[in-house]
This record gives structure tokens, sequence and C-alpha cells, in this order.
């Protein structure tokens, strides 16, 4: 199934929070001096205009990154001062991931994008295609991972970012991961994942976010961010939420999303509870509507 398109949610709350995360990770690899590589799962097209094209249907950036419109040089958080000089909250179009990793490789650092969709991974061949940093994939990024690693520079960080467009992207996902660790214990991974009024794997006790931090005993973090109650019902109550459906006042069911990073940078979990609170009053339900655990490596 390719219907699942990123630019119907371009610059929504969850991109934010996913792209804040990205950006502090890969600046604390830039720290030393040996190169790193990125692997990006889901690319998408790496770059969306905001007032045309799919991102002009829903408009879900007016309840994420425009919210932040007007606050750069204002006294806030750091990692989100960091975000803003990456991706321009009044501009006319947003970076997606494969784009705000190019704007941080440096020469010697290298990066590979799969994408699936074919009018997406044209688009990503037109803005990176020049760019001999990046290797493009038409594949299956799941399916591609496990023979990119581990890197050659043993220096990487891999970003996950699935459309759940089918049932089985939940199960398939922990398999992916639990082969991926086996293969670069050490590497940093971030994955994003919805948060849903109807859980999809209704014979499940535990959280999605559980069962993925569960699949890994090092450090890691799981980071949560509400933009409804989680106890009001979705609005289509009456029919079946779509798994990759917007962000914030969502017909599609979503109270929110989340991501779960295995081996963040030791600065990260303060850098979080500095920053999610401020997210939560500027794009969620509130000052307390977030999350993060943190579970140190025995």
């Amino acid at each position: 199934m390719l219907s699942y398109r990123h630019g119907f949610h371009a610059g929504n709350s969850a991109d934010v929070l996913k792209h804040i995360v990205l950006i502090f990770c890969l600046d604390y690899l830039t720290q030393k001096e040996k190169p790193w590589f990125c692997i990006d799962t889901h690319a998408g097209a790496g770059s969306y205009p905001l007032l045309e094209g799919f991102a002009a249907k829903n408009r879900e950036w007016e309840k994420g990154v425009a919210k932040l419109s007007g606050i750069k040089g204002r006294q806030i958080p750091a990692a989100l001062t960091r975000y803003l000089e990456l991706t321009d909250p009044e501009g006319i179009s947003y970076p997606g991931s494969p784009e705000i990793i190019r704007r941080l490789l440096r020469k010697d650092d290298r990066a590979c994008c799969f994408e699936l969709h074919p009018e997406d991974f044209v688009a990503l061949k037109t803005l990176l295609g020049g760019d001999r940093r990046f290797s493009l994939r038409h594949e299956d990024g799941f399916a591609g991972l496990r023979g990119l690693l581990p890197p050659p520079s043993r220096r990487g960080l891999i970003f996950i970012d699935p459309v759940y467009e089918v049932k089985d992207d939940y199960a398939l996902l922990p398999q992916v991961l639990s082969d991926a660790l086996k293969r670069f214990s050490t590497g940093t991974y971030i994955i994003w994942h919805p948060l849903l009024h109807r859980d999809p794997r209704p014979r499940e006790s535990v959280s999605f976010q559980e069962t993925l931090l569960g699949l890994y005993d090092g450090s890691r973090l799981g980071i949560e961010l509400y933009t409804a109650p989680k106890d009001s019902p979705p609005e289509n109550a009456g029919g079946e939420p779509h798994p990759a459906g917007s962000v914030g006042n969502s017909p599609r069911g979503m109270y929110g999303s989340g991501l779960v990073i295995f081996n963040p940078p030791w600065t990260l979990k303060n850098a979080l509870e500095e920053t999610l609170p401020f997210l939560g009053l500027t794009m969620g339900i509130g000052k307390d509507g977030w999350f993060l655990c943190n579970h140190e490596a025995p």
C-alpha cells in the first residue's frame, strides 16, 4: 500500500518533535571529528511547500511549526533555538528529515535515504541526487536497513519514521529493530510512533512504546507529546482511525505522538526536560502535556 504521503503532515507537531531530537543527536555526533553515517528508513520527498500541494490540504503545519513563528530570539530552550536555526517557521516550505540531515552533514559524513513511493522518490532524487554524500534507494527501508549495519565508521544514527499504513508495521518494526541492534548495538536509534485512541494491537497489554523500550536494555528514552486529551473519544469514533493521521484536533483518532531513542546523547534528557513543557504550551494540551521516561544502561 502506497497511499500515505509525508507531505500531508509536513510541519505538524509530530514533525517538530522528531526533528528537534534528530538535530540534537546529529549535532552531538558532530562534536567529534570522526565521520558519522545516518540512515533514514522512510525519507519521503525531502522538502515540502506548505501553501500548495499536499501540505495545503489539511494545513497541519498551522498547529505545528507555525505555532513557533515569532519566537526566534526570545528566551527559549536551547534545543528549540537550534531547531529554529535549521528550519524556518515563517517560511513557505518545510524541510523533511533528508533535508535536515543534508544541512548537518560534513564533508566526510554520509547518509542513506530509503523511500518506496515512486513520486516521492523522484522528488527526493531531484533534491539530493547531486549530493555525493547521499545514497538514495527506491526500496523498503525496513528490508534494506540490515545490509547497512554496522556502518564502516561505527558511528551512526538510524532515523525510523514509519508510515504505520498497515497494522503489520506494528509487528514488523520490533523485528527489524531487534535484528538491527544485534548488528549495531552502539548506534543511536530514533523511532517515531503515533499515539492512538484505539490501539491497533488489541491483544497487547502494554503500550507500543513500552514494547519498543523492552527490546533493548541499554540507555534509552521514551517521549510523548499530547495534542488532545487521551481519555476523550476521537472525532470519528464511528470509523476506523488512520494510524498515520494528523496530530492535533485530528479526525483520525490520534491524541499525540511519541519517540523512542536508543543510546541517546547523555545531554538529551536534560534538554528535553526543558523543551517538552514549552512544546506542550505552544502546540500541545498545556505545560503538563508531555511524558518522559529515562532508562539507564545496567
